[in-house]
C-alpha cells in the first residue's frame, strides 16, 4: 500500500508517483490553502554571526528543508493566520526499544485554531465509545483503535493547522552534535552544570536533540511576539516536575541560538492528570508518527520494501503522511549511515500505491 524513498548516499535524488493522478479541482479549497500556507518561507535559520558555530543536527535540519524545497514540494503552515497567537508543539519520540532508527516527531500547529478539533474528537470519542483509551501506537494491535484510526487521521487532517515533522536517526550515529564521545560526555556535564542531575550519555544526547528541533521548528514557523505552548510526553527527559521545568529553561538558552525574534511566552507542561484529552490527541499524532515511520523504515532496511511488514493500524498512519492536506503539512527526513559509513541526510518520501478517493488537488504554484 505504501512505499518509502530517501537518501542512500549525498545525492538526494526525486520522488517516485506510484500510481496516477485523478483530481478533483476545488477553488475554495485553493483560497483556503493559500489563508494558511506560509508564502516565501525563509528557509535561511541558521544565524549569519553564528552558523559556523552551530552543530550537526542544526545544519542537517536547515539542508533537509531546502531539499525538500528545491524538490518542489515543501509546504508550511502560516502559524500567525487568523490572528493566531499561540504557537502550539506537541511531541513524541519512537524506535527507542527496537529497531534501526530513533524517531523525533513533532505537531507544530496553530493553538488557537483547535477548539474544532477538540469539538469534534470529543464527539467521535463519544460515538466510537472508545471512552478514555488514549491513541497510543503501542496499541495499535486493539481493535476498537484501528478503527477509530482512520476517522482520527481525517479529523486532524481537517482542523489542525500546522505541521507534522519526523526527524529519523541512525542509531549508528550516536551524536548530532560532535564527535562521540566527547560530545556524549560534553552534553552530560552541560545537563550537571546547570542542575538538571545526572543522566546517561543516551538521555543527555535525546534531550538536547529534542531541545534543537523544537527551537528550530520555533525559529522557523513562529512569529515575533507569539507564545509558545510545548508538551512533551512523559520520558526520561522530563520525568520529573523539576526536569520538565529545567527543560523548558533549556529550550529558552537555546532559542536564541536559532532566532532574534522574541516570544511573548514560552511555557508547558507535561500530559496533565487526570487526562485531558483536548491535549493527549494533539500528542497522539506525534506518538503515531513517530512509531509508524519507526517500525517502517527499520522494517525496509532489513527485508526489503517487498517483505517489509507493519502492524495493523501503521499503514493508515504511513497512506496519512504521503498527504498534505489544505490545512496540515507533513514533512519525514532521516539522518543515516549510507553503505560506506558515511552521514548523509534528506527527505523521506512516502509514496501511496492507491490513491485516496476524494483528494483534493491543490496545485502548489497557485499555493505559494
Amino acid at each position: 500500500m505504501f512505499s518509502a524513498h530517501y537518501p542512500q548516499s549525498d545525492n538526494v535524488g526525486s520522488p517516485f508517483q506510484m500510481y496516477p493522478k485523478r483530481f478533483t479541482f476545488d477553488p475554495v479549497a485553493v483560497a483556503r490553502a493559500r489563508l494558511v500556507t506560509l508564502r516565501s518561507p525563509n528557509l535561511n535559520v541558521l544565524l549569519q554571526e553564528n552558523r559556523a558555530e552551530m552543530p550537526g543536527i542544526a545544519h542537517f535540519l536547515e539542508s533537509g528543508f531546502k531539499a525538500r524545497d528545491k524538490a518542489g514540494k515543501l509546504l508550511l503552515p502560516d502559524l500567525s493566520a487568523l490572528r493566531n497567537t499561540t504557537v502550539g508543539i506537541f511531541s513524541d519520540y519512537g524506535g527507542e526499544s527496537t529497531g534501526k532508527y530513533s524517531t523525533y516527531s513533532f505537531l507544530i500547529c496553530a493553538f488557537g485554531s483547535l477548539g474544532p478539533f477538540q469539538k469534534q474528537m470529543a464527539a467521535l470519542r463519544t460515538t466510537t465509545s472508545i471512552g478514555n483509551k488514549e491513541i497510543a501506537f503501542k496499541d495499535f494491535r486493539m481493535g476498537q483503535l484501528q478503527r477509530l484510526l482512520p476517522r482520527y487521521l481525517r479529523l486532524v487532517d481537517q482542523y489542525v493547522s500546522g505541521l507534522v515533522f519526523t526527524l529519523v536517526v541512525d542509531k549508528r550515529i550516536p551524536s548530532l552534535f560532535g564527535p562521540a564521545p566527547e560530545a556524549l560526555q560534553k552534553a552530560v556535564a552541560t545537563l550537571q552544570e546547570r542542575g538538571y542531575g545526572n543522566v546517561v550519555p543516551k538521555v543527555a544526547e535525546k534531550l538536547f536533540r529534542v531541545v534543537h528541533i523544537t527551537a528550530f521548528l520555533v525559529a522557523l514557523l513562529g512569529h515575533q511576539g507569539q507564545k509558545i505552548f510545548w508538551m512533551t510526553d512523559n520520558d526520561a527527559i522530563g520525568e520529573t516536575p523539576e526536569k520538565h521545568k529545567e527543560l523548558l529553561a533549556i529550550l529558552d538558552a537555546v532559542l536564541p541560538l536559532y532566532t532574534t525574534k522574541s516570544f511573548g511566552l514560552l511555557g508547558g507542561a507535561r500530559p496533565f492528570q487526570p487526562r485531558a484529552f483536548e491535549y493527549l490527541d494533539l500528542l497522539s499524532v506525534a506518538d503515531v508518527a513517530a512509531g509508524a515511520v519507526a517500525q517502517c523504515l527499520s522494517g525496509i532496511d532489513a527485508v526489503g520494501h517487498d517483505k517489509a511488514e507493519v502492524k495493523k493500524g501503521c499503514e493508515d498512519v504511513l497512506r496519512w503522511l504521503c498527504h498534505d492536506s489544505i490545512t496540515l503539512k507533513k514533512f519525514c527526513m532521516i539522518v543515516k549511515r549510507d553503505a560506506q559509513g558515511q552521514i548523509v541526510s534528506g527527505p523521506v518520501d512516502f509514496e501511496a500505491r492507491m490513491p485516496i478517493a476524494d483528494e483534493v488537488f491543490i496545485p502548489t504554484q497557485l499555493v505559494r
